[in-house]
């Protein structure tokens, strides 16, 4: 798409974006990149969440590209709910400081919520809300997630567009009552030229990786209870596991044994863009999530099996995520049940049948060559140009 039918959407003060983030690369920081490569001018206000190492919120103004003004806001310590007091106070204030912004994502309902307020003081003339997490379970505490929902609703009923990530969130709003001209499916991409391809003699085949922020429901412990009997099928299979999380004590715990026998590394975080150009070095890549259909993952459209596949990796996917039975159905990985036995013969599958991992790693690829951010930001504002017109 022609990027100056987008300008109306990006120049001057017209756009502002907040949304809640970790050091986990994923919507937020695309839609940050995308808005940079746009080259106009806006503002993104990033805040951290309590479990994050992310000092402080921050309001960020930029201008073809380049930050050229930042706004520290408050300090990411305390108790939770006073963080998203703080977080929402935050967000109203810079969209005070920036009216007359054209097009606010509000990314999460929080976020999209004081937009809203914001659009009915006049200070914003266009809501997106960009919904990235949601699950019918978000909070353990009842009061708290019956909280959340009632502010959900609100903003699906009252933001001028709703992006979901997945098919799975835009059904949930058919049954809210969101009119298919609002209700749109702005999957996850991938920064693909940040991406390389390798020659075969470069690929460790043998090297396990798994990517994840570290938390319970990310399975990280059933790729660890498997590593043993994949061992033993494979004596050079190696796991290394790449991110930090507040799971990850516990999980390294779990693992004493088999980093002492140096069948398992944790390599802590990385950057995104060193990311990129190890994985394709990798041989098989996990994804081995908790199958709860409450979990944010079964509603999402998690970024590290598209990553992944962009990178070739043949992914090994437990059947929670929409892209799991997608993977195995275009023969770029295997999907199996959160159960160690299915684990471990997936891999061994993968680590002894070179046809079928080359294979995999090929189809993998190709696929990947549709799931360019730039395309699928491109093309939700053109849908909502060709929708509403001039925003």
């Amino acid at each position: 798409m022609n990027d100056k039918k987008n300008e109306k959407f990006l120049d001057g003060r017209r756009a502002v974006a907040a949304g809640h983030v970790t050091e986990v690369y994923g919507p937020v920081q695309a839609l940050l990149a995308y808005l940079q490569e746009k080259g106009g001018e806006f503002t993104f206000i990033s805040l951290p969440f309590s479990f994050s190492s992310i000092p402080a919120a921050a309001a960020v103004d930029y201008r073809v590209g380049a930050e050229v003004g930042r706004w520290r806001g408050h300090a990411n310590k305390g108790p939770a709910l006073w963080m998203y007091l703080r977080d929402f106070i935050f967000v109203l204030g810079t969209l005070r400081r920036k009216r007359g912004c054209r097009l606010f994502f509000g990314i999460d309902n929080l976020n999209c919520f004081a937009g809203i307020v914001a659009r009915r003081l006049g200070w914003v003339t266009k809501v997106v809300y960009y919904v990235i997490d949601y699950t019918p379970r978000r909070f353990g505490n009842r009061l708290l997630n019956w909280i959340y929902h009632c502010i959900d609703r609100y903003c699906v009923r009252h933001a001028d567009y709703v992006w979901n990530l997945s098919e799975r969130m835009a059904e949930v709003r058919r049954t809210q009552g969101l009119s298919a001209k609002r209700n749109m499916v702005v999957p996850v991409g991938v920064k693909l030229d940040e991406t390389r391809t390798v020659q075969e003699k470069e690929v460790d085949r043998y090297r396990l990786v798994l990517i994840s922020h570290l938390t319970a429901s990310k399975g990280v412990q059933l790729a660890l209870a498997a590593m043993a009997k994949i061992v033993e099928g494979s004596p050079r299979a190696r796991l290394e596991i790449i991110g930090t999380g507040p799971y990850e004590s516990e999980l390294k715990k779990l693992a004493a044994p088999l980093i002492d026998k140096g069948l398992v590394k944790f390599s802590g975080a990385m950057g995104h863009e060193q990311l990129f150009d190890y994985l394709p070095t990798c041989g098989i890549a996990l994804a081995p999530y908790v199958q709860d259909k409450d979990s944010i993952s079964y509603y999402a459209d998690p970024t590290k099996p598209k990553e992944y596949l962009a990178c070739s990796l043949p992914v090994v996917i437990t059947r929670l995520p929409w892209t799991a039975e997608l993977i195995h159905k275009e023969g770029m990985g295997l999907a199996i049940d959160y159960d160690k036995r299915q684990l471990v013969e997936a891999c061994l599958r993968l680590l002894g049948d070179d046809d079928f991992f080359w294979e995999c790693r090929r189809r993998a690829r190709k696929y990947a060559m549709g799931l360019d951010w730039r395309m699928i930001y491109d093309k939700a504002l053109e849908q909502m140009g060709e929708e509403k017109g001039s925003i």
